[in-house]
């Protein structure tokens, strides 16, 4: 067992947001069992009222859940230097069998979460209460996972021995190596290079025609390159871009970039990616709304289109961060240089 003031606080505060959280989940449950716009007893108006004071704070609770992914990660690389072994976040992750699946589930989590902040936003823009109850039935399904998050972390937290010794990320990102994580170390440089940059380029341009020609078709199309560039971004940032950032082509742990010794410059990657990811694919979610709920579909258009445009700016933002590195290494070495050649 390791505990710090980052484990305390991080686990304090997903209990705190998980007891609101199960508040809301108890509401939630009578919504979906008596709401009835046509009715106008008390109950009914008293469920209205309800629903209103929960969505605010259902919001601000999830919005905390979506940045705990980045408190996991600042709090794992915290208790490295505790763990034999372990230089950064992937030897704690590796130090405990809980360590990975609380990490892929706590970023599913932060698409969950988001979206269910984005059909609030949705709701509140119309009159009518017209996604309440689908909101509810949403929340219900998101309670569980919340309490699973938060279990997996405690468990994790309490179960690392720092008398194990745990491999570290150049074991577990090694080329050639063992392991899914070198699997994806091992992706030819050059040719993710070009894929990651024709993706990117294409989700740009694409982005740019639904403004001027929206079609529902569409955003469904670009949801799901927006699915595959993050995928094919997270893969981009192992294969080529973390080796650029350290200058070491053997070296492809995708957190050490994080910390104060590179200027905290893989937050200038992850956010973008995120954040592009994120309202891409929020768009393809507006346009299932849409069709399950037609009377939405004028304010839902704009916030989608909004989505888009917001979402196409951000992968140009994590095009510059990701080829960035590569482009300064490039013009240091007067461009007749290529890193994974020059073996340094």
């Amino acid at each position: 067992m390791i505990w710090n003031a980052w484990v305390l606080g991080l686990i304090i505060g997903q209990m705190a947001t998980a007891a609101i959280t199960a508040v809301a989940f108890a509401n939630a449950l009578r919504i979906v069992r008596n709401w009835d716009t046509k009715s106008m007893l008390p109950m009914q108006l008293d469920l209205e009222h309800r629903s209103e004071l929960i969505a605010t704070i259902v919001s601000w609770s999830l919005l905390f859940q979506v940045f705990s992914l980045i408190v996991f990660e600042i709090t794992a690389r915290s208790l490295a230097p505790f763990v034999p072994g372990a230089m950064c976040t992937v030897g704690i992750l590796e130090a405990q069998p809980l360590g990975w699946p609380v990490l892929f589930l706590k970023t599913a989590a932060l698409f969950l979460y988001g979206w269910w902040i984005v059909l609030n936003h949705l709701d509140n823009r119309v009159e009518g209460f017209l996604l309440t109850t689908f909101k509810s039935w949403y929340l219900i399904v998101l309670f569980p996972l919340i309490l699973t998050d938060l279990a997996l972390q405690i468990g994790f937290f309490t179960h690392l021995d720092p008398a194990v010794i745990t491999s570290c990320c150049g074991v577990v990102f090694e080329v050639e190596g063992e392991g899914f994580g070198s699997s994806v170390a091992s992706l030819p440089p050059k040719l993710t290079m070009v894929g990651l940059v024709g993706l990117i380029t294409a989700l740009v341009l694409f982005s740019f025609v639904l403004r001027r020609r929206s079609s529902q078709s569409g955003c469904i199309a670009y949801a799901l390159g927006s699915a595959v560039g993050f995928v094919l971004g997270i893969a981009g940032v192992i294969s080529f871009v973390a080796p650029y950032v350290y200058t070491m082509p053997a070296l492809h742990c995708p957190f050490i970039f994080l910390d104060e010794e590179h200027l905290n410059y893989g937050y200038l990657v992850y956010l973008p990616l995120f954040a592009a990811s994120f309202f891409g694919i929020s768009a393809g979610i507006l346009v299932a709304i849409e069709r399950r709920f037609p009377l939405l579909v004028t304010v839902s258009h704009n916030i989608r289109m909004q989505y888009v445009r917001w979402s196409g700016l951000l992968w140009v933002v994590f095009l510059a961060a990701a080829y960035g590195p590569v482009i300064e290494f490039w013009l240091a070495t007067g461009g007749k240089a290529d890193l994974f050649q020059v073996g340094y």
